[in-house]
């Protein structure tokens, strides 16, 4: 089986490693592994977890940037196959936004040890929060298409309105404008496609939380996937979509962790 260079970002357990899966991180559209690197990682590994990042095909310092655009969500779950392997143990996947659609579609075929969803899109994709932004928000809609088209870079201003809540601090909203990068347009398809009618089930520990501020993976919207799932959903307050880089980034954090300690440590 042929591989391509994957960007896998590791920070092993600092102190005394918990008896506990490794903990593989899957970012976002227009991301890549640096967004777990700013926070999450460093905090996880100082309470004793063994963690990974990955930059998905395209993304950071992983191959594919010349053919981005063509990249499907199919690759991005061999991607992840990929960075399984080279782990070497099933790890708990936590998928943000995008991520938390791979990491769903990957378990369709596969295990891992748990799941952690964070203002994941849903398993029927984009098309109900694409009308709802459409409707509501069109300005964000408009923003993203721009920044995808290349047309237009994201300015501070609109990636706080669009990301983040009103309060975040300006180097993480900087941060993110200056890590952001486009995404594979194949990708944005196929989670456009989707049926409003599709139905997957997850038969692994599974923790779901989304945002109340979140302008794009709303919390109405992760509440239908937990009813869709049979998933209890956990709206955090004040929270916005890009929970690792936003104020209270700790807060999620610490309930991730609370989760594992319940369900996962052995």
């Amino acid at each position: 089986m042929s591989s391509l260079h994957l960007e896998l970002i590791h920070q092993a357990a600092a102190g005394v490693a918990h008896r506990a899966p490794p903990l593989l991180f899957i970012h976002g559209a227009y991301s890549s592994a640096s967004c777990w690197q700013v926070n999450f990682l460093p905090w996880f590994a100082a309470q004793g977890y063994d963690c990974w990042a990955l930059s998905l095909e395209g993304h950071g310092h992983s191959d594919g940037k010349a053919w981005l655009a063509a990249v499907s969500i199919d690759d991005y779950v061999a991607n992840v196959g990929q960075a399984i392997r080279q782990i070497g143990s099933l790890p708990v996947l936590i998928g943000h936004s995008m991520g938390g659609f791979v990491a769903q579609q990957y378990l369709q075929q596969h295990s891992a040890a748990g799941l952690v969803l964070l203002a994941s899109v849903p398993h029927t994709g984009l098309a109900a929060s694409t009308w709802r932004l459409f409707q509501q928000a069109p300005d964000v809609l408009i923003g993203l298409n721009m920044f995808q088209s290349g047309r237009q870079s994201p300015a501070v201003g609109d990636l706080r309105h669009m990301l983040f809540s009103d309060d975040a601090p300006a180097n993480a909203v900087a941060w993110m404008a200056a890590n952001s990068q486009v995404e594979s347009l194949r990708a944005i398809m196929d989670m456009s496609m989707v049926s409003p009618f599709s139905r997957t089930q997850l038969r692994l520990p599974t923790l779901l939380l989304g945002g109340e501020h979140d302008h794009l993976v709303s919390a109405a919207e992760v509440r239908q996937m937990g009813t869709a799932l049979n998933l209890p959903a956990e709206i955090l307050p004040a929270m916005a979509h890009m929970m690792m880089l936003d104020t209270r980034w700790q807060q999620v954090a610490q309930r991730i962790d609370q989760w594992l300690q319940q369900h996962l440590m052995t």
